[in-house]
Order: C-alpha cells, then structure tokens, then sequence
C-alpha cells in the first residue's frame, strides 16, 4: 500500500499546483469543447484561490490564475497531468492574451476542501471538476450530458490510508523500499536539484544572498519556482515547494554519505510529510513547505546519520511543536524565506534529537508522542481556517 501512496502523492510538475490545477481543468474542457471559446467560468475554493493570487506562471513574467487559464486554453497538455504548462513557449502566450477577456476566475468560500469547478461556453457548454487532489478530474460533461462522473470521496483517498502506519513501520519500509520507489526518488534528487542550481545562478534570488547550507539550495529553489521558473519540480503531497523542502536539505547533507542511504532518507522525509497532511488536509491556513515538510527533512537527517526510530520521532516533534504557527499567506516569492526557515529548524531539532535533547510533553501542543502531536495539529488546521478568509483581503494589496 505504502507503494501506491508514494506514487499517488510524489509527481513532478512545472509550476504551482493550484494555478496548474486551474490549467489541467482548462485544458480537459479544451479537448471536449466544440468550436472558439466565448467564455470560461473557473470557481475555486479560498485555498486554491489564494495560493494562485500573487505566484508567477511558469514560462512567463506573469502573475494570475486568469493567464493560467489562458496559457493552458493556447498550448496545454491535459494528457501531462500537473505538468500540463510544458510547453509554454513566447508563441503560446502571444496567443493566450486573446482569451483573457473571456475568462473569469472567483471563489467560493464555501467549498469544502480542494475544488476547481470550470464551466466553458462554445459550440456546446463544457463542464470540468477537480476534487480533492490537483490532478484528480471527478466530472466532465457536455450540454449536461456525463462523460466521466466518479465523485471524491475522502474516506476511499490513498492519502487516508497513510493513518494506517505507524512512524516505526514507515520507517521499516524506507529500509526495503521497491527498486521502483527509489528510481523516483532519484528523479526527485536530479528534479529538484536543477532547479536549487537554477536559483543560485540567478541575480536577487533569495538563496543568493544567504551562504548558510542547506538552507540558502532551499530559498533557491522555492524562490526560483515561485517566480516562475519553466523546470519541473517533485511535488510531495500536492505541493512543489514541500517537494523541495523535504528533499534538498538532506541531498545537499547527503553528499558525504552513501547514496541508498540518501535516498532511503529523503523517502522517509516525503512519507512523514504525506502523513502529516493526511491529517491537515492538503491545502491549509498552515505553512506546508516552512512546517509539515521541514519536519519530514528533519527526520531525514536523523535517520541519514543513523538516528534510532525514538531520535527520528522525537526530531519530527520538536519541528511541528515549534512551526505549527508558521501560516500560509498565498503561493509567492516570500514562500522561500519560509521554506528556509523551516530549513534551519529542521537542521537544530535533527541535532538536539540525536543529542536527545527534545521539546518534552505538555510544552503547548507537543504530546507524548509524535502520532498524538501530529493528531493535535490536524484539530488545530480546523480550528484557524477562517484564516484563509481573512488573508484574502490582503494577498495583492500594498
């Protein structure tokens, strides 16, 4: 089972997720759409909807969820799945402007979870759904008629299934992973390390000013996804910048180790995180990349410099009792100031941890062990979410 959570949860994709979720509607409704487009209704929930607001399209100097749209109406690919923008390109979007009139993007603050509901008006009226995943499409029709209708249920995602396991058994697995987990873990290392590198090299990139490793490769990289750089990413969990942030921290700390060794760590690092947002959810007021994934690197890093399963939980707990406050205000360049912080307190809790030096019980939210903290964090996710309403009267507003 282990084996088909990784695979459902770890996916490379060009972009922020929720704005290329936004183009994988556009581009489904595209292939069933007859004739020019007149016009396209997109209505996400406030997640979505904020974590698109103020993040540059990949390809492109521009910001928005309307040009996401529009890009993918010119030149997507819906059989590319999140990495449905691939082929943007000068030529695409000259061409996507024309449709930008046509489309209209708005919220619906009372959808629950993760939904992009696109409407599309030609020849005939399309309908698209996604539900519950980026890539999860859950209705299509034309002039009212289904052709594909399987609705979300949360209680059948592969995602829930992760509650199953315990930390010792997820951590048992890392040791005997399938020959084919560790091929995606070795993309996610060529992946994300491109884009670190592509970061680096470029003049204002946040990584470029700080020369602390590896918490500069992280700013680096998130800075250089977020401003829209045309490189695919390992997403974790539905997200590219929790992707880079659970993996670069231990590859850069890995280069002095055997490389299984390396890769068995950062697969522990993406099945904490995953396990962590089975229970907050995947889109949530909660900081993914600055949080929930710097405590997956943190029990990476114990368990790449041979932590025993106490150490590797205990190091998960110190980060989650310490950054559970850390929220996500939108999808944006500043996310990488975030993810590094993340960084350097998965880098101290790592090495108190291994010095059995923890946050102990009844400190705020910290339990008596990691499982019960992670379950407070989830009730905890609930109880700000009307954060999320909140935070979008200000997300573009000087």
């Amino acid at each position: 089972m282990l084996k088909e959570i990784i695979f459902d949860q770890v996916k490379p994709a060009y972009g922020c997720t929720e704005p290329i979720a936004v183009a994988l509607a556009v581009a489904t409704g595209k292939k069933h759409l007859k004739g020019e487009l007149k016009k396209a209704s997109i209505i996400l929930d406030k997640n979505t909807y904020k974590n698109g607001l103020e993040v540059n399209i990949p390809g492109t100097p521009f910001i928005g969820l309307e040009i996401a749209a529009a890009l993918s109406f010119t030149c997507g690919e819906a059989e590319l799945g999140l990495e449905v923008l691939k082929y943007v390109d000068q030529k695409c979007i000259d061409n996507a402007h024309k449709y930008l009139g046509k489309i209209n993007v708005n919220v619906d603050k009372n959808y629950s979870g993760l939904k992009v509901n696109c409407t599309m008006e030609g020849g005939n009226v399309v309908k698209v759904i996604i539900e519950g995943k980026h890539d999860n499409i859950v209705h299509i029709e034309s002039d009212g008629v289904p052709i594909l209708d399987k609705p979300f249920e949360k209680s059948g995602a592969l995602l829930e299934n992760i509650k199953k396991y315990t930390f010792d058994e997820l951590i048992e697995y890392v040791k005997k992973a399938d020959e084919e987990v560790l091929e995606l873990i070795e993309k996610a290392i060529k992946m994300n390390t491109e884009i670190a590198n592509a970061g680096l090299n470029t003049q204002g990139n946040f990584g470029t000013i700080l020369k602390y490793e590896p918490v500069n490769i992280v700013q680096a990289a998130v800075d250089a996804r977020m401003s829209g750089a045309l490189l695919p990413v390992m997403t974790v969990a539905g997200s590219g910048n929790q992707g880079l942030s659970c993996t670069l921290p231990i590859i850069k700390l890995g280069e002095n180790f055997e490389p299984k060794k390396v890769k068995e760590a950062i697969l522990l690092s993406m099945l904490i995180t995953i396990y962590v947002k089975s229970y907050t959810g995947l889109l949530t007021p909660i900081c993914g990349a600055g949080s929930i994934a710097s405590a997956g690197a943190a029990g990476g890093i114990v368990y790449l410099k041979d932590g025993n399963n106490e150490q590797i939980k205990n190091a998960v707990n110190n980060v989650l009792s310490t950054l559970f406050g850390l929220t996500c205000d939108g999808a944006k360049k500043g996310c990488a100031l975030k993810a590094g912080t993340g960084t350097f307190v998965a880098l101290q809790s790592a090495e108190l941890a291994l010095n059995n030096v923890n946050v102990p019980c009844g400190n705020g939210i910290a339990a008596k062990n990691v499982e019960d903290t992670i379950k407070r964090i989830g009730k905890l996710t609930l109880s700000i979410k009307k954060f999320d309403e909140d935070v979008l009267d200000f997300i573009g507003k000087c």
